[in-house]
C-alpha cells in the first residue's frame, strides 16, 4: 500500500565516512548556513541515539548521519518538519 508521498533518498555527500570527525567536517561543509556549533550539537544528539541501540560502528555512523542530516535540513529550512511521534487528533 503506497501513501502516495514522493519519497527520495536523503542526499548524502559520501557513501560512507571513516570516522566521526570526517562526518562532522562534511556536515559542517554541507550545512554552511547553520552555525557550526548547531551542526556539532545535532551530530552529538544523533551519536547518542545510536549508542543507545548499540549498532556496529559503521552502521552507527550511517544511521547517525541520516538522523543529523534530517535535523539539519529542517534547521536550514530545506525541508518542513512533518513527522510526529505523537500526532494531534483532529
Amino acid at each position: 500500500m503506497s501513501s502516495g508521498a514522493d519519497t527520495a533518498p536523503m542526499p548524502r555527500c559520501c557513501t560512507s565516512h571513516p570516522d566521526w570527525e570526517t562526518l562532522l567536517s562534511h556536515l559542517t561543509d554541507d550545512f554552511s548556513e547553520v552555525a557550526s556549533v548547531d551542526v556539532l550539537r545535532e551530530l552529538a544528539r544523533a551519536r547518542q541515539a545510536v549508542r543507545i541501540v548499540t549498532l556496529e560502528p559503521t552502521d552507527a555512523l550511517h544511521v547517525a548521519e541520516l538522523i543529523a542530516r534530517n535535523q539539519l535540513m529542517m534547521t536550514a529550512g530545506r525541508i518542513g518538519d512533518v513527522a510526529r511521534l505523537d500526532p494531534e487528533v483532529h
